[in-house]
């Protein structure tokens, strides 16, 4: 049965942070927009950490606000926790961090998906995709019931074949207490995708009245919280209701009655119990086949991989205001349960803790993500677009950048637009997508700010003045905000420029500000502007030199980003060309000289022999 003869402009598959941010993006455009998910009671469930934000991920959360996402606006009014990470280093590296409220989060999210226009939520498995011509035109779901839409995006995050494991156990789902998605994978590799398995993992949620917290040490949240969304250029928004319907959604003040988490650590008798038991343990056992995220590792792997460590951090983290579970970051394993109870009672103030779940290793199916363009578009199947955690990514903040861009990129394709394309020097959403489509991964990947070369032009606090052009020319932010950001520049511009050029005792403003570091000196009226317009101006003004040096660099790779590289060529049958990166050019198909360079194993002799090449077609059209 097809349940529209009418095509969506949208399909969205799966309701993961990926997921709502596409079906959200897509909406707001005022396409007619479809979710698909398999149970409609999870939509944006964090299945691991409560958390929102950390390095670099902070700054993409704020990234994500600035084009229109809802993830930093959600973070904030469900917030139990906020601490700024980095806060004694530079400020291009300072992240902010968020413990939330797991199921707040998730119900108000759920709330404002469908009080959303435009948008319609249906809960139905997505068992395969409806091809016609090359191009996807729909799905198929569990029920018989097929979809059209004119752009499909998938975002089915663990569920494709997903296998959990705790020790010798399995389990089918994505997620404990949830399916597995076990034949779109056919559908994807019937459509000449190729598919790879990877791995990720959880710790043990206990029980908090079982936790004996004296002795542990407390971590309070900053007393003065770094938000993540911009309220600043927000007209007057009432967070909490919906002025069409009336209707109340969930939600605290931003940064209020914070909770505290604890720190322990693991003993020497927990490094026994594991070592003792690493044959039980799926990953150690040959059961898992997935690579698992190298900057997240289990606890076996620390173990064993820094074995010089007398002992390892963990965190005790509440889930929430209205429940009594903790999480035990630090402790992810896939060890039996059985050691998992004594492993855990080895660690101080959990010596009789209750196990609430136990902590388990997921293995699924991705897509290796060279096989897309920059837009997320497949390049095997016109109008299929993937985000999230199928492309190889691991974290929620990475996810939701994706699926942002993605659900954007489908909107303009279904009308015949160009995409949205953001570029490695304008935020960490562009040096995501341009290492997924350019390098591709074989582990799942994690953002940091070190594989940003232009990271220091990405302080958090600038992220909608960085992509305000996108967020205009896309229809993403409402025209009052637009014209916030817009005031906001103008007088950070002001400022830089008075400060710069203004004399007084010693030399300029900034002069003496970038010699003394001393903020209290500066001009009343300029302490009397917002905090925002103040910190931006104080980067831009202390890092003056760093930053234009930035943009010089910048203006002079422009150039080769302009190169543009036709979709025919046959790089296999260019002379001089060596064989390794002709091989690899032909896989990746890079738009530009740029991305070409970029690809691993492509040295400057191959992008001087292309350059030749193409001087060499232009002057024949001549």
């Amino acid at each position: 049965m097809i349940y529209n003869q009418k095509p969506f402009d949208v399909i969205v598959c799966g309701a993961g942070h990926a997921g709502v941010e596409a079906c959200l993006a897509a909406s707001r455009m005022g396409a007619s927009t479809l979710l698909l998910t398999g149970n409609i009671d999870t939509i944006a469930q964090m299945s691991c950490n409560p958390a929102i934000g950390g390095q670099a991920k902070g700054q993409i959360v704020r990234e994500i606000d600035a084009l229109g996402g809802e993830m930093a606006i959600n973070t904030d009014v469900t917030g139990i926790q906020f601490r700024l990470l980095n806060e004694s280093k530079g400020p291009a590296v300072q992240s902010p961090r968020a413990q939330c409220d797991k199921k707040a989060y998730q119900f108000r999210l759920k709330h404002t998906l469908e009080l959303q226009p435009n948008l319609q939520i249906f809960q139905a498995t997505v068992t395969g995709l409806i091809f016609k011509d090359g191009k996807v035109v729909g799905c198929r779901t569990n029920l018989d019931i097929d979809f059209l839409g004119q752009a499909v995006v998938i975002t089915t995050g663990t569920f494709l074949r997903g296998l959990m494991h705790v020790g010798q156990n399995k389990n089918e789902g994505g997620r404990l207490g949830d399916f597995s998605a076990k034949t779109l994978s056919g559908s994807l590799l019937e459509a000449g995708i190729e598919l790879l398995r990877l791995k990720t993992g959880t710790p043990p949620r206990i029980l908090g009245r079982s936790i004996n917290f004296s002795g542990l040490q407390e971590q309070k949240g900053d007393s003065e919280p770094t938000l993540f969304a911009y309220h600043d250029t927000r007209d007057g928004e009432d967070l909490f209701h919906v002025e069409r319907t009336g209707e109340r959604r969930l939600g605290w003040k931003p940064g209020s009655e914070q909770i505290s988490c604890w720190m322990t650590y693991t003993t020497p008798d927990s490094e026994r119990i594991v070592r003792e038991n690493l044959h039980k343990s799926a990953m150690y056992s040959g059961e898992i086949h997935g690579v698992g995220p190298r900057y997240c590792p289990s606890i076996e792997d620390k173990f064993v991989r820094f074995a010089d460590k007398p002992r390892h951090l963990l965190f005790l983290e509440p889930e929430g205001r209205s429940t009594n579970e903790y999480y035990i970051n630090g402790l992810s394993t896939s060890l039996p349960f059985d050691v998992q109870l004594d492993l855990v009672h080895s660690i101080p103030g959990l010596e009789q803790a209750v196990l609430l779940r136990p902590a388990y290793a997921v293995e699924y199916d991705f897509a290796p993500p060279t096989q897309m363009y920059p837009s997320l578009e497949s390049r095997k199947v016109e109008n299929l677009f993937l985000a999230g955690q199928i492309n190889g990514t691991s974290g929620y903040e990475e996810a939701a950048a994706q699926g942002l861009v993605a659900g954007v990129n489908a909107v303009r394709k279904a009308r015949g637009e160009a995409p949205m394309i953001i570029q490695r020097h304008e935020a960490y959403i562009g040096v995501l997508i341009d290492d997924l489509v350019t390098k591709g991964t074989t582990e799942p990947y994690r953002m940091f700010t070190s594989r940003a070369e232009h990271r220091l032009l990405f302080n958090h606090g600038s992220a909608e003045l960085r992509l305000r052009h996108h967020a205009s020319e896309h229809n993403l932010l409402s025209n009052s905000r637009l014209k916030n950001i817009e005031h906001k520049l103008s007088c950070i511009i002001n400022w830089q420029n008075l400060l710069e050029n203004q004399k007084t005792k010693g030399g300029s403003w900034a002069d003496n500000l970038r010699r003394s570091g001393a903020i209290a000196d500066l001009p009343a009226e300029f302490m009397a502007q917002s905090k925002e317009v103040r910190e931006e101006v104080l980067y831009r003004v202390l890092y003056r030199g760093y930053l234009e040096r930035e943009e010089r660099q910048i203006e002079r790779l422009k150039a080769v980003e302009k190169i543009k590289l036709p979709a025919s060529i046959d790089y296999l049958k260019i002379p001089g060309l060596r064989r390794e990166s002709a091989l690899k050019l032909q896989q990746f198909r890079p738009v530009n000289l740029g991305q070409a360079g970029r690809i691993s194993g492509v040295n400057p002799a191959d992008l001087s022999v292309l350059m030749v090449l193409l001087a060499s077609e232009k002057s024949e059209r001549l």
